[in-house]
């Protein structure tokens, strides 16, 4: 077993993991629009789409993979964290006011 230190992740890795982080940024801003801004779901919906899009091509320019290779990676894992994130403060916040 290699000591974590000393573990390099692989391109696809990064990708992942930053769109992981990125699903939840989105989520904390989807909830912003929705709640505060009063933005309608469908809007925000497209908002959370939009930046998924966007990171996905800036990530693709970045690390140099290819556009198609970009979007697939870890769409699941943003969809899923995304709604999830989302949903969960958006109930925080309205239990609590």
């Amino acid at each position: 077993m290699v000591p974590l230190e000393l573990r390099v992740l692989k391109t696809s890795e990064k990708v992942y993991w930053f769109k992981v982080v990125g699903a939840l940024v989105t989520g904390a801003v989807c909830t912003y629009l929705n709640t505060y801004l009063l933005l309608q779901e469908h809007l925000t919906v497209m908002a959370g789409v939009s930046v998924y899009v966007a990171l996905s091509e800036s990530l693709a320019v970045m690390t140099g993979i290819d556009r198609n290779r970009a979007i697939k990676i870890g769409v699941g894992a943003f969809l899923f964290i995304w709604l999830f994130a989302w949903t969960l403060l958006n109930t925080v916040i309205l239990t609590s006011a």
